[in-house]
């Protein structure tokens, strides 16, 4: 490799780890704003086949900063050797990097056919690739760039009109107005106009934000009530063991017992807290003799506090020939009745079904046994608790932010996120996932409940203020107030029609581009031409 090369493949690799270093848990938001400099740098000049490569690279080096708890789960619960579980992630953060591959050498390739300024196309492109990398089979929307900002609250409020997308538009529009700027790219004229417009967009969003966010503290509430969050903190390694059900179950009654006491409306337990089958019904065959039991105990419960649980606990499904289990969701009622229930529908490619079974299942099945039995549910169900009806969300469905605005827009009042985070111990991934939830309620103005089996739990505002935060693998009961007003976001109205005007923007220019191919260069030679045509020489 030339030092020319090694100089552009070293500032690629920094440009990916400032990037992944954006995001939690490592939490430096501003890298962000500045991470695609070097990258801009690097394209300069290029061709678009190495364009793409260094693009690929840089989000390479991101990814496997952000995904590097991948092996964790596989290392430590399924008995993968660690050589061997750092595959996964390797594959994964290689098939991502193709989006800022793909994002970077739409944006170029269209920039310069075009003269279209790359301030204007970079974005555009972005968040077109955003938008298909969350829609496309087994989709995987996990850290776009948009979530680097979650902590500033002023800031990415206008995600009520584009969601996060928007947000990530503007922050890859503020690196290319930088680059312009500072490596005074394009004329005058450009970095002027274009360093000009990022400054008033800024004002102006901050400005909304903070308009918006104090508009939110002083509306009037639709209604209110008492939740209490009970991490259980059961132990991943423990959790499924049959000897240990009678602690673990012991652990939630008590907590609940004492959650009644303390005035909760509403008790909830995280992601597949009873570790039991839980099914709609009595019909339980001899040999779960013991789960019917615990089924029995814990409507009684409900029934003797006088108030509402809701739990995660897996229930037995059948689909096509073949049995699996449903991660579910329950809501027994004070009366100790099961009032709704809701089966998870966007469930984890890889972790919680196999994509392509027929094809894959054999391998998977052969690192790991019985993996990916889960069945997905078919319909969003509103739990309706105190005057306030409750759009659920499992786990990983959080991430997926035109899920979460469809159950707002059913008429959820408030999002109940339950989770279990154990699998990834204190690495990056809880905290990411707040994050990506906390925007969640940005987009629609809806508050979330967020309780997890070892943490982060924590109550998210409207506003995407994270407050009443958990600590990770610490057990107890969080009583948090919970409030909601009549607001409606254009979001919540339009979904994602911000991202799909970037893609048709993008798929218009890439046309374009494609069929009127006019380089520098051929624009250099009929500016040429025509500055010679006017002097009346020959040409």
């Amino acid at each position: 490799m030339s030092s020319n090369n090694a100089t552009r493949a070293a500032l690629a690799v920094a440009s990916g780890l400032a990037m992944g270093l954006a995001f939690p848990k490592f939490d430096y938001g501003l890298l962000a704003w500045v991470a695609l400099v070097p990258l801009f740098y690097v394209i300069e000049g290029e061709s678009m086949r190495r364009v793409f490569g260094w693009a690929y690279l840089q989000g390479f080096a991101s990814y496997l900063v952000s995904l590097y708890w991948i092996p964790i789960p596989l290392h430590d619960f399924a008995g993968v050797r660690m050589s061997f579980a750092i595959v996964p992630m390797l594959l994964l953060a290689g098939i991502v990097a193709i989006n800022t591959a793909v994002a970077i050498w739409a944006g170029e390739f269209v920039a310069r056919r075009t003269r279209i300024p790359a301030v204007l196309t970079m974005p555009v492109a972005w968040t077109a690739v955003e938008w298909i990398r969350t829609y496309v089979p087994a989709g995987f929307p996990w850290n776009l760039l948009g979530y680097a900002a979650y902590r500033n609250l002023e800031l990415i409020q206008f995600a009520e009109f584009t969601g996060v997308y928007g947000v990530s538009a503007l922050i890859v529009f503020f690196n290319a107005v930088v680059y312009v700027v500072i490596f005074r790219r394009g004329g005058y004229r450009l970095q002027t106009v274009s360093l000009s417009a990022l400054t008033a967009i800024m004002i102006a969003l901050v400005g909304f934000g903070a308009w918006r966010i104090d508009n939110l503290k002083n509306a009037p509430s639709a209604g209110s009530f008492k939740v209490a969050m009970v991490q259980g903190n059961i132990p991943q390694s423990l959790k499924w063991d049959p000897k240990f059900l009678p602690e673990s179950y012991k652990v939630y009654q008590d907590e609940t017992a004492s959650a009644a006491k303390r005035g909760a409306d509403l008790i909830v337990w995280p992601e597949a807290a009873a570790v039991f089958l839980f099914q709609p019904d009595d019909q339980y065959p001899a040999e779960l003799a013991n789960d019917a039991a615990y089924r029995t105990a814990l409507l009684t419960l409900a029934r003797n506090i006088g108030e509402p649980v809701l739990f995660g606990a897996p229930a037995l499904a059948r689909q096509d020939g073949r049995l699996g289990f449903y991660n579910r969701a329950y809501l027994v009622s004070a009366k100790g009745e099961v009032d709704a229930h809701y089966d998870k529908i966007e469930l984890v490619p890889f972790g919680e079904y196999v994509p392509a079974r027929a094809i894959l299942g054999y391998f998977v099945n052969r690192v790991v046994e019985g993996f990916g039995d889960l069945v997905p549910g078919k319909e969003q169900t509103l739990f309706n608790v105190k005057g306030a009806r409750l759009g659920i969300l499992i786990c990983y469905e959080s991430i997926f932010a035109d899920f979460t605005r469809r159950e707002v827009d059913e008429g959820a009042d408030v999002l109940v996120n339950i989770t279990n985070d154990a699998w990834y111990g204190e690495s990056s991934a809880p905290y990411q996932v707040l994050a990506m939830a906390a925007m969640r309620s940005v987009e629609t103005k809806v508050p979330m409940v967020r309780v997890a089996n070892t943490g982060i739990s924590a109550l998210i505002e409207p506003s995407g203020q994270i407050t009443n935060r958990t600590p990770l693998f610490t057990r107890g009961t969080v009583m948090v107030d919970v409030s909601w007003r009549p607001v409606r976001t254009v979001y919540t109205i339009v979904g994602d029609l911000f991202a799909e005007i970037c893609f048709v923007l993008s798929a218009i220019g890439l046309i374009l581009a494609w069929r009127w191919p006019r380089t520098a260069l051929v624009e250099q030679v009929l500016s040429k031409s025509r500055r010679l045509a006017t002097n009346g020489r020959p040409h």
